[in-house]
């Protein structure tokens, strides 16, 4: 059945005639860098993205302070920097408590999710002069809809978006996996809990994933699938496991459904289904693969996280919803959670380079499938599509292409052109949307950050305390102490704090709980903040650590969201994971070894962005992320509302 969604939206926005709207694409490719770009075109490996550079133009693309994905996504999409759209990082904090929180969005009721960020998304203007738009999983939308009017909706449906990076599994996490093995599992070293071992019969909780102990019994076991809290409710289901070791391999039974695994075998999605809801409003399920990555002499089962069931979604991950089920129906269950490379697996060591590379191939051959259920029959007006996986993999394999990087290993060393090969699997799919494109379509290509190494980690709550910014009490060593636990800080003595990648704040009178920095004295400590900062020098080889601190100048209502300070740090830096996360540790400077080797989260100019286009870039203006929302509207002749500042990023007007 062709997509009676899609007839519908035609229909209501064409009725009273009038010429269609011009077709505009804008692929999204998370984490493409023009250094490496240039270079691979240069060497010819890159033929449809040099074929696109040659057409219209291509240059560098300035990005957000600071360059996370969802504040330079939220940037793109409302065109406003932080002070105006709200997320300033990855995590913000409640300032009175110092309490943490993820920054795009919060669950206010059960099952119940708000979108933190503020502003309006440009494809809303779009909606409003009549233009049909297509938004497929651009980050910091979850969910998607939110800072939309309801009655917009009704008065013009023929905007259609799915949820992508922010959006949580069916736990609400950000992806949790679940690891069942018969032997020995320790956490690695470089992980909380390093060291940690599995109990037979147990279960061991580690960074993103769950490690579940295995007993056969009989060639048997039954193995349990977590579910969520649910009005105090626990939800979990289960499956069987048989064993066939003479032919290395697995059955998994789960609700009935059945699927034989062999080695190094993904299976197809299996729906979990967790019994009835309360109250009578349905079932609760979710949708998850297996990876069998060893029958013996040890087992070893990957299960992804729970993703959220498309076709019984407990939280939205389409608007409207009926487009998540539409595209589930025509092309079978797919990857809600945000972001569907699993990290975390590969960083706890559940993974390896080539089990994690294996996935990777199954989730962009999802998308590439994607791709042609947008653009097949798109005619007419907006569409944008998000693509995951370079920045994934640039994040994860940086230290087995870049032998100077301090996690480099021998062993690595089959998967050096790694990263060239995504970068030629980009240039492939940029050849199949501008096949679909047609040649009465146009074309943005663009990235929101570029790719540096992550070499050296850096512990700015432990340097703060080092320089006399944070005073932590007696009686535990330094690598114990946690800001974020109570009697671990001396707030009365605490000028500044860290939380989030890139964010500083004032223990500020007034607004922390126990702050002291009166109004006064503010600009004054930020003033020697900054000038301590910027002075910073690697211990190693005397570089400096970090290259800018920027000051945010938030309005009044985002007064309590906003840090004091930005750190912008220099290429090859970045704030260490625990500092993120509130922890001190004994050693400011420290060689990263983590599988996470490398990063975007750096002075804005060290990692712009990518931005190329069928049509004649403008060349004597640089470019930003800001340009890209006022560029569209631009495009269909739409006013530009007055808090966007962008301009058109092409010569002459359309």
């Amino acid at each position: 059945m062709r997509r009676l969604l899609v007839l519908v939206l035609s229909t209501m926005l064409f009725s009273c005639g009038g010429d269609k709207a011009p077709k505009l694409l804008v692929l999204g490719v998370d984490g493409m860098d023009p250094q490496l770009l240039q270079r691979l075109m240069t060497e010819d490996k890159m033929p449809n993205f040099a074929r696109l550079a040659a057409e219209g133009g291509f240059t560098a693309l300035a990005t957000s302070v600071p360059p996370q994905s969802p504040v330079a996504w939220s940037t793109f999409i409302t065109g406003l920097d932080p002070d105006g759209h709200g997320i300033y990082d990855f995590v913000h904090r409640l300032p009175e408590e110092i309490t943490p929180y993820l920054s795009t969005s919060r669950e206010v009721e059960e099952g119940e999710m708000e979108l933190l960020r503020e502003g309006t998304p440009f494809w809303l203007h779009l909606s409003l002069a009549g233009i049909a738009s297509r938004v497929f999983k651009v980050p910091a939308n979850f969910p998607p809809g939110g800072g939309e009017s309801e009655l917009l909706h009704l008065d013009f449906p023929e905007h259609v978006a799915y949820a992508g990076m922010g959006t949580p599994d069916i736990l609400g996490t950000y992806g949790t996996f679940s690891f069942y093995t018969d032997g020995p599992y320790a956490v690695p070293s470089h992980l909380e809990n390093g060291g940690a071992e599995l109990s037979e019969g147990g279960e061991l909780e580690i960074p993103g994933g769950r490690v579940v102990s295995i007993h056969l019994s009989n060639g048997m076991a039954t193995l349990p699938v977590v579910g969520p809290f649910v009005d105090d409710r626990q939800y979990q289901a289960e499956f069987t496991l048989l064993l066939d070791r003479e032919s290395r391999a697995v059955e998994i039974d789960l609700n009935g459904q059945r699927q034989v695994l062999r080695e190094e075998e993904w299976s197809d999605w299996f729906r979990v289904d967790y019994g009835r809801l309360p109250y009578g409003v349905g079932r609760l399920t979710g949708i998850c693969v297996f990876y069998l990555k060893s029958a013996g002499p040890q087992i070893e089962l990957y299960m992804s996280p729970v993703n959220i069931d498309p076709e019984n979604p407990v939280m939205p991950v389409a608007s409207p919803e009926e487009a998540a089920i539409q595209l589930s129906q025509e092309l079978g269950p797919y990857y809600t959670q945000g972001m569907p490379d699993d990290t975390k697996a590969l960083e706890a060591e559940v993974f390896d380079y080539a089990d994690f590379l294996s996935q990777d191939s199954l989730a962009l051959a999802e998308r590439r499938q994607h791709l042609r259920f947008v653009l097949e029959d798109f005619d007419e007006g907006f569409a944008f599509f998000y693509v995951h996986s370079l920045d994934q993999l640039c994040h994860m394999l940086w230290r087995a292409v870049d032998r100077e990087h301090p996690g480099y290993r021998p062993e690595f060393a089959g998967y050096g052109t790694a990263i060239e090969t995504q970068y030629a699997a980009m240039d492939d799919l940029l050849g199949q949307a501008r096949e679909l494109l047609g040649d009465d379509g146009d074309i943005i290509v663009m990235s929101d950050h570029g790719f540096a190494p992550y070499a050296r980690a850096f512990n700015l709550n432990g340097w703060l305390r080092q320089a006399g910014y944070l005073t932590a009490k007696e009686g535990r060593p330094v690598d114990q102490i946690q800001i974020l636990e109570p009697g671990h800080v001396d707030w009365k003595k605490t000028r500044a704090y860290a939380l989030g990648l890139n964010s500083l704040y004032l223990n500020q009178w007034g607004r922390e709980g126990n702050g002291i920095v009166e109004e006064m004295d503010r600009e004054t400590v930020l003033d020697e903040l900054e000038r301590d900062l910027l002075a910073v020098r690697d211990p190693q080889n005397g570089r400096q650590i970090i290259k800018k601190v920027y000051r945010t100048t938030p309005t009044p209502e985002m007064a309590d969201r906003a840090p004091d300070l930005i750190i912008g740090y220099a290429r090859g830096y970045r704030s260490s994971g625990i500092s993120a996360v509130g922890q001190l540790a004994a050693e400011v400077v420290e060689d990263n070894l983590s599988a996470w080797s490398g990063d975007h989260c750096m002075a804005a100019d060290e990692v712009p962005g990518i931005l190329l286009s069928n049509r004649p870039l403008d060349a004597g203006t640089q470019h930003h992320l800001r340009d890209l929302p006022v560029s569209v509207l631009r495009y269909y002749g739409v006013d530009i509302p007055p808090e966007m500042e962008g301009h058109s990023i092409w010569s002459g007007s359309r």
